[in-house]
């Protein structure tokens, strides 16, 4: 014959205020989720439902060159992440990712010294579904340029 196993159980507003023993399993009947407890949160930690990770972005898959000079991150919604470094002073910038249009923003920076955001000597000049350029202006001294690619979604 089986055996029947229940937990302690409260609703929402209980639980605000019930601090359970280090690994106890609560249900709350209001949201009806379990939660964690570790001998410290009041309230224990809440696990989340099937139906909240389906509504839920999260990464899928990441990858980063072996000389970590481009990495990126695609997420279930179809956004992706992507950046890296050169050196150089001036580069067409290959995309480790295709993305489907040009309407995404590019951050670029000079990661030399001194090291500050938005210099003004850097320029992207020209964006692809693929790649995208940077200039330089003024002297030719080469520069470490950092990137990263906001606002894409990938193909």
């Amino acid at each position: 014959m089986s055996k029947q196993i229940q937990i302690r159980r409260g609703s929402a507003t209980e639980h605000e205020d019930f601090t359970g023993a280090l690994g106890e399993v609560t249900m709350d009947t209001t949201n009806k989720t379990l939660r964690v407890h570790d001998g410290e949160t009041a309230g224990g930690i809440a696990m989340a439902k099937q139906s909240d990770l389906d509504t839920a972005d999260y990464v899928i898959e990441t990858w980063r060159a072996s000389d970590g000079s481009s990495w990126y991150r695609k997420y279930k919604s179809g956004w992706v992440e992507q950046g890296g470094w050169y050196t150089g002073n001036s580069k067409t910038v290959n995309l480790p990712v295709s993305v489907t249009d040009t309407n995404y923003s590019v951050i670029i920076c000079n990661n030399s010294s001194p090291s500050y955001w938005a210099t003004t000597d850097l320029c992207v000049s020209t964006k692809t579904k693929t790649s995208f350029t940077v200039s330089k202006y003024g002297d030719s001294a080469s520069l470490t340029v950092c990137w990263e690619i906001l606002n894409a979604l990938y193909v």
